[in-house]
């Protein structure tokens, strides 16, 4: 599917976000797939993140969000794809952490998180490529730490792909974050 085509499947100016009903998203999700450059990439991911996430927690936008970033990936350009995997990491770790009357719309975390979880072949790939950049290595380790942490079903092929990845030579602080994630998923 096109982006187009994953987007035309929700009513964006029904879907609700922490500025107001979504009908602006379309076009930074658009922006975001087709960033020319990191800033520009940088700046759409930064704005959707705004407006999906605060104190509180996510909104009800988070779950269309993330479904249309993660069917997007393979066409993005490299900046929107780095910037993409940075915002669905975000998106995968929120949690509701304020009252009720806080939250934007119907929240539900866990389908927020099955969103996200499409795209877990994806991060995998990224993970096993020579090629990929550090910065979307690093947002993959953590959403395979988050995704495999409340999906068990995730934990064998997550742990398989961080080993492969930790024997590898990459910068200490990716090293680190592989073997935390390694602990944490060990340890649940």
């Amino acid at each position: 599917m096109s982006v187009d085509e994953e987007i035309a499947r929700f009513d964006w100016p029904r879907v609700r976000t922490y500025l107001g009903y979504a009908e602006m998203v379309p076009g930074a999700l658009r922006g975001l797939a087709t960033a020319a450059d990191d800033r520009e990439a940088a700046h759409f991911g930064a704005w959707i993140e705004r407006i999906l996430l605060s104190e509180a927690g996510p909104c009800e936008g988070c779950a269309p969000v993330a479904t249309v970033i993660v069917a997007a990936l393979p066409e993005m350009t490299p900046a929107g794809h780095a910037a993409a995997l940075d915002v669905l990491s975000l998106i995968a770790s929120a949690e509701i952490s304020g009252p009720a009357h806080e939250q934007i719309g119907t929240v539900d975390v866990a389908e927020i998180r099955r969103a996200v979880a499409t795209g877990f072949p994806h991060y995998l790939a990224v993970l096993r490529s020579d090629s990929s950049p550090t910065a979307e290595l690093h947002s993959c380790v953590d959403l395979l730490d988050v995704l495999a942490f409340y999906d068990r079903s995730l934990a064998p092929a997550a742990i398989t792909a961080l080993k492969a990845v930790r024997t590898n030579d990459h910068a200490p602080d990716l090293t680190v974050a592989i073997d935390n994630t390694l602990t944490d998923l060990a340890d649940s």
